[in-house]
């Protein structure tokens, strides 16, 4: 099936409205239809600055993401070991 360039743009205006309006109760069907779209494509052809800001965002959601895992396992040892504690002087 064919989504045309005029539906393309109608999503990608309602994923502007989401974002910019913070809308979060919106935000899992918005990326869920910008996942669609993106997991049809072998490949894109972006603009150098594009692709750019994409590595950079991409960076920040994966240091975010090593974060959070970090703490979690850290949370998980702590309640596994609730009498082993870190030594700050070390």
């Amino acid at each position: 099936m064919i989504y045309t360039q005029k539906e393309l743009a109608h999503l990608i205006f309602l994923a502007g409205v989401v974002r910019d309006g913070n809308k979060k109760g919106l935000m899992e069907e918005t990326l869920q239809c910008l996942l669609y779209i993106v997991k049809s494509l072998p490949e894109v052809d972006l603009p150098e600055g594009v692709v750019q800001h994409i590595e950079a965002l991409t960076e920040k959601l994966e240091r975010e993401l090593r974060g959070e895992n970090d703490r979690l396992h850290e949370i998980q040892h702590n309640l596994s070991h609730p009498f082993e504690r870190k030594s700050r002087d070390s």
